[in-house]
């Protein structure tokens, strides 16, 4: 202590607390464990490459530092000293521990690929083994610090609070597990041992935030938990439409950019969209959105997380400047073809900025995005741009075709048509797929091929089922509603344009084993492109919006199918027959199968199996939750009983011996240890020495205050030994009889 001397004369004492090593409580404890414990359910599912046996080995490392340091640390500087031979272990296994850190580094790339849809490239490691050796670390330097936070608490309260946040809200929504439940419960315990010790204005406001963040945090991993990985995935995908809406649809509303819901009317508005200016003008589609997920109600760019497993073939497409864009480009360059390549410039005025709209045969890749997988949008938000490409048409491409099956052995074709292939194996996979009620719908209206079909069999029986089946109409009103689009549109409504035709030559394309597309953009008709200027400016209005399906060629690429009446091109109508193309470019005959089955029931099955899991997962939850709320509350009154104990033990003699025989009288009610007491004459001894204290003036002593206590211990031991299990451990956990 030293001595201040204030202004009014008196002498006041200032008392210097000494500080030493607070332990922490075993709340504080359990609190840290939970903690951690959540935030690796939270985080390990993001690390696939993480065994079981590596988080075990690594959860038995924290608890074993935990004890060393409980043991061996009197003094902070003491504490510190353990560091060393962990600098010593991390230098002689630097290398191994950079090796696991990469691991873990890559499944956080492959994660990001998954999310976005863009190539990410790994790091180069010498064995995935090393991963332990980067657990092993993390897993040290976690428990060094939260001992540092239970024994000087300036850590676990702020700092792992914030951490732990982030790490949750990363781990959960991207990976939702069943450790979202611990990593709630241990924001519970940390509240409950902040509430106690904030009794301030301040504290009680702090405690508010906290709890306030740890609530809006336990619905956010709860819902993602329900959810799972697919409500994530939908939760995503319907803020990027969202914002696709705000940011992109500015001024045109022609095109519903895949959205099928209510279809309105085809608004043919006078509004100038695109202004091109070219060397020449022919007749030209101009892709902006491509569809390649049909839901019955929209479609949709593949999702990233499905085109992920790709980044590695078009990582090296990409890098072989093969594009799905401008695979025309290449099988021109391969076989040699002398067909004009034009420039021209595209500023957009009014159209959807969220599309570069661009022509079949792009010659440069530049205006391409090389981490892109698959063929998504290029770069969006861009208002004018240039390209090059090659004047073309289907009949010039089915020609194309047939010099490549001549030319297919030399050693440019070879190498095209090797990354072709790897290509067409993709396509083959994601651009099939048909829902149910689509699959129903078309096997009422299109006729069984009993076997295989070639590709202008497929496009005739296309052509004859929308004839029958769907009549133009650009007024037309799609009141759909929940009901599936194409089942409305082809069996109720029977009216629609472009829109409409697009969706169901692309389904029907699938429905008979043909890779399809749905594509939205501009096109310049035959007539207007006769009457335009070379190098004159060219004005494309919203009457020249346009939807189209586009199937794959095998060995040529996308090609647009215009199914639409007013638009079909006669000069296309047969081109398959007249050009060999039911011949592959390898020679030998192609043909299509009719899909038999269909991907939507085990898809149903898988939903409800998701579902029962996810509900599951809920129950789970709700069940730690409720079972870390009893253990939190009885370790709280446990606590309390205690301090009650310390109190009573705290009182002076006359005040405690009441406190300690209520103490003694409730166990004996509680449990048949009364009857069991031998020594009666104690018992009336002190009911008298109560009675003494609380009705009469004499002054009691610490000797019958000592005796009091010791008799309230005597009973006690005398109810533990005879009572059954359930009431002795209701009595330490529940009652606590103070």
């Amino acid at each position: 202590m030293k001595k201040i001397a204030c202004n009014t004369g008196l002498v006041m004492t200032e008392v210097q607390e000494v500080t030493g090593v607070n332990h922490g409580s075993v709340g504080q404890w359990l609190t840290a464990a939970v903690l951690m414990v959540g935030l690796t359910g939270l985080l390990v599912p993001v690390f696939p490459s993480i065994s079981y046996g590596i988080i075990l080995t690594a959860v038995v490392e924290v608890l074993l530092c935990w004890i060393v340091l409980f043991l061996a640390a009197r003094e902070r500087e003491r504490q510190e000293l353990i560091l060393i031979p962990f600098l010593i272990y991390a230098i002689i296994c630097f290398g191994r521990i950079r090796d696991g850190i990469f691991c873990l580094a890559n499944d956080v790339l492959e994660l990001l690929t998954a999310r976005t849809g863009r190539i990410h490239l790994h790091y180069e490691v010498q064995s995935t083994g090393n991963i332990g050796f980067a657990v092993w670390s993390v897993g040290f330097l976690l428990a060094f610090l939260t001992a540092e936070a239970v024994w000087y608490g300036w850590l676990l309260p702020e700092l792992m609070m914030i951490v732990l946040m982030l790490a949750g809200l990363a781990g959960g929504i991207l990976k939702p597990g069943a450790g979202a439940a611990l990593y709630v419960a241990g924001l519970i315990l940390l509240l409950i041992q902040r509430g106690q010790k904030r009794t301030t204005k301040t504290g009680r406001a702090e405690l508010i935030a906290y709890g306030g963040l740890s609530i809006v945090l336990a619905l956010v991993l709860t819902g993602t938990v329900v959810l799972g990985g697919d409500g994530a995935s939908t939760a995503y995908q319907q803020w990027r439409q969202w914002y696709h809406q705000r940011v992109y649809d500015t001024k045109t509303t022609s095109m519903p950019e895949g959205r099928l819901q209510n279809l309105g009317t085809w608004k043919k508005s006078g509004t100038a969209a695109l202004s091109l200016q070219a060397d020449s003008y022919e007749k030209l589609y101009l892709l902006g959105m491509t569809g390649e997920v049909y839901t019955g109600s929209s479609w949709e760019e593949l999702p990233a997380e499905d085109r992920a497993d790709a980044s590695d073939l078009f990582y090296w497409l990409h890098k072989n400047d093969f594009y799905g864009q401008a695979m025309i480009r290449s099988v021109a360059d391969v076989t040699d073809s002398e067909d004009n390549v034009y420039t021209m410039s595209v500023q957009n005025l009014a159209a959807c900025k969220g599309h570069m709209y661009l022509p079949y045969g792009l010659e440069g890749t530049e205006l391409l995005e090389a981490d892109l997988i698959g063929d998504g949008e290029s770069a969006a938000g861009q208002t004018s741009w240039k390209m090059s490409y090659r004047s073309g048409s289907v009949p010039v491409w089915y020609g194309m075709l047939q010099k490549l099956a001549a030319e297919q052995t030399t050693p440019e074709a070879e190498e095209y048509l090797r990354m072709e292939e790897s290509y067409r194996e993709y396509v083959s996979e994601k651009d099939l797929e048909l829902t149910d009620a689509a699959k129903q719908t078309l096997d009422r209206l299109l006729p069984d091929s009993g076997g295989t079909l070639t590709l202008s069999e497929i496009k005739d029986r296309i052509f004859q089922c929308l004839e029958q089946n769907l009549a133009y109409d650009e007024n037309t009103v799609t009141v759909n509603g929940s009901q599936d689009f194409l089942s409305y549109t082809l069996e109720q409504k029977k009216k629609g344009y472009s829109v409409h035709y697009a969706t169901a030559a692309t389904l029907m394309l699938r429905y008979y084993g043909v890779p399809a597309r749905y594509v939205e953009g501009y096109l310049l008709t035959r007539d207007q492109a006769g009457q335009a200027v070379p190098g004159e400016p060219l004005i494309l209005d919203e009457t020249c919006a346009h939807a189209w399906a586009e199937y794959y060629l095998d060995g040529i690429g996308w090609i647009p199918f215009e199914t639409t009446p007013g638009y079909i091109d006669p000069e296309e109508i047969g081109i398959d027959e007249n050009s060999g193309a039911d011949q592959g470019y390898d020679g030998q005959s192609k043909s299509y199968t009719q899909q038999q089955e269909t991907m939507e029931q085990t898809e149903v099955s898988q939903e409800q199996t998701g579902w029962a899991v996810r509900f599951s997962y809920l129950i789970l939850l709700l069940g730690i939750l409720l079972l870390v709320g009893a253990v939190a509350i009885l370790m709280y009154r446990r606590r309390i009983f205690r301090k009650h104990l310390e109190w009573m033990r705290a009182l002076p003699p006359k005040e405690a011996i009441p406190a300690w025989y209520g103490y003694s009288v409730r166990l004996l009610r509680q449990g048949d240890g009364a009857e069991e007491m031998e020594d009666q004459e104690q018992r009336k001894a002190m009911f008298g020495l109560n009675e003494e204290a609380l009705f009469s003036s004499h002054i009691m002593t610490e000797e019958q205050k000592t005796a009091m206590m010791a008799y309230a211990e005597q009973v006690k031991k005398s109810c533990l030994e005879h009572w059954n299990r359930w009431e002795r451990w209701k009595y330490r956990w529940i009652d606590n009889l103070v």
